[in-house]
């Protein structure tokens, strides 16, 4: 590996795996008061990791090197912040070939994931929580995520550490069964954040950033293996993980531009995933509970079965989205749903949709509302008002290549 833009992509997929698992490893082994300190530790770890990279080069096992070097700083830090750690100053984690612990869900990030979502905090406090410690994402991403300032987001997150610290450490290390089945749902909703963002950054030059997916869809994995009785809704989200996924190498050209779900070359999408969604689809429906995650692989799975894009049932989508709006009423599924029902020529549904959309908190900066804006213009021959809903997506933060996809539809990428 030479390129310089393979290098940096090998970097943060190797960095955001193990720089969870060394705050992840820490709080599990000295209790949630510690997760400040155990950030600072594997910030530092990290850091000095990776400085000897570039003179010695990648090394064969970027993972196995990095967790060893890693660990090996983090022994120093504790060492030197034996007193704060309340361990003496000869303290070691034992081999470094080793875990630094054994986790009780054979997984330290699954135990880290179990703390933050303690019913003492918030429900998007556990989020922010999870996202920014667990699972790796920046203040700047969180704060993107749920449409809020950086500074909001500190505060919320100092807040978060605050109420933690008088906590047990005994349930990171070891969550109780009825811990699991208490916190599952919010475990899950942060598995689905945590997908969502990497299968579509609203930042960045990535269209979408497959490290963090597969990191999701290997967490949700890891707690399905720990699913106890009826696990439905679990069997739903881990279906609508593997059919987004299994899509996921066709919405990339061979220039790196966008291509949308309707001209994507179905060929390229991975069968052998779609068939374990599928698999998954069929236990979820055990359950006596319909879920957003059931909907949204039902729709998934309509993607998924149909030969061609004129194949695909509309009709069974657009009733999916109708009972998802119910469910969870947003301003993306509302939009999602106007733009089926365009695809399907409703357009005056589709107008009565977005004229309600435009009423809800954030549609001017949603680049989606826009631009289902601009293709119900243009299907009603209204070539100026299309580009002017362009213009309004093109104005919205997005990623890189949604914005060069938005200014090639507006015949701006030669200007």
């Amino acid at each position: 590996m030479s390129a310089v833009s393979d290098i940096h992509t090998l970097l943060d997929e190797t960095v955001r795996r193990e720089r969870g698992w060394v705050i992840s490893s820490l709080v599990s082994k000295f209790g949630p008061g510690k997760v400040d300190l155990a950030e600072d530790v594997a910030q530092d770890a990290i850091l000095k990791a990776l400085s000897t990279w570039p003179y010695k080069g990648i090394p064969k096992n970027p993972r196995a090197w990095l967790r060893r070097v890693a660990g090996n700083a983090a022994i120093d830090r504790v060492r030197r912040s034996a007193r704060e750690f309340g361990v003496d100053e000869d303290w070691n984690f034992g081999s470094v070939e080793d875990d630094i612990i054994t986790p009780s869900l054979s997984d330290p990030e699954l135990d880290l994931m179990v703390l933050c979502c303690d019913p003492v905090l918030e429900p998007r406090d556990q989020l922010f929580l999870a996202l920014k410690t667990v699972c790796g994402f920046t203040a700047s991403e969180t704060a993107a995520l749920f449409f809020m300032t950086e500074d909001a987001l500190s505060q919320r997150l100092s807040r978060a550490k605050r109420h933690l610290k008088p906590r047990s450490g005994d349930i990171a290390r070891f969550p109780t069964r009825f811990a699991l089945k208490e916190r599952r749902p919010a475990l899950l909703k942060i598995i689905y954040l945590m997908f969502a963002w990497g299968y579509m950054p609203r930042r960045g030059a990535l269209l979408f950033r497959e490290d963090v997916c597969r990191e999701a869809l290997r967490l949700s994995a890891a707690l399905l293996d720990h699913a106890e009785g009826n696990a439905a809704t679990h069997h739903a989200l881990q279906a609508l993980l593997l059919f987004q996924m299994a899509r996921l190498p066709a919405r990339l050209s061979d220039t790196g531009t966008l291509v949308t779900l309707e001209h994507q070359d179905r060929s390229v999408w991975d069968t052998s995933m779609i068939q374990d969604a599928f698999q998954h689809l069929e236990r979820s429906r055990s359950g006596d509970v319909l879920t957003r995650y059931h909907l949204e692989a039902g729709i998934t799975s309509m993607h998924a079965q149909a030969a061609s894009w004129e194949d695909t049932n509309f009709g069974a989508i657009a009733r999916f989205y109708e009972l998802l709006a119910k469910e969870v009423p947003s301003l993306a599924v509302e939009v999602n749903w106007a733009t089926n029902l365009l695809l399907q020529g409703d357009f005056n549904r589709a107008q009565e949709r977005l004229n309600q959309v435009s009423t809800m908190p954030g549609a001017d900066h949603f680049p989606g509302y826009h631009l289902a804006r601009a293709k119900l213009a243009r299907s009603q021959g209204d070539l100026g008002a299309a580009r002017a809903s362009l213009e309004a997506a093109r104005a919205c933060k997005t990623s890189d290549p949604v914005a060069a996809y938005i200014d090639q539809d507006m015949g701006l990428s030669d200007a």
